[in-house]
């Protein structure tokens, strides 16, 4: 998947995924290439769910509720795991807010 700015929204603010990104599944892990700086990022089966979700659009508290029913988590553990991968994102370019 190659992401060509697709348009994500959570914590109501509008997420970006750059350009410039590709994303493989292997296994149960996904990594992201950043063709720009060739640097290579890897997500754990979790942060994958959570990447995936974020760009087929669904919000923090959909995917949170989703992580809760899944791994038997807290409400609030579910919510601020999400938002540190998604701080992670932002620090390392691979998504934007507008």
């Amino acid at each position: 998947m190659t992401s060509d700015s697709t348009d994500i929204f959570v914590f109501r603010m509008k997420i970006t995924v750059n350009k410039g990104f590709i994303s493989r599944k292997l296994g149960g892990k996904t990594v992201i290439f950043d063709g720009e700086k060739s640097l290579l990022f890897t997500l754990n089966e979790t942060a994958t769910l959570i990447y995936k979700k974020l760009v087929y659009g669904w919000d923090i508290n959909q995917i949170s509720d989703f992580l809760v029913k899944k791994y038997g988590l807290n409400k609030k553990q579910a919510d601020k795991d999400i938002r540190n991968l998604v701080s992670d994102l932002q620090r390392k370019k691979i998504i934007k807010t507008a």
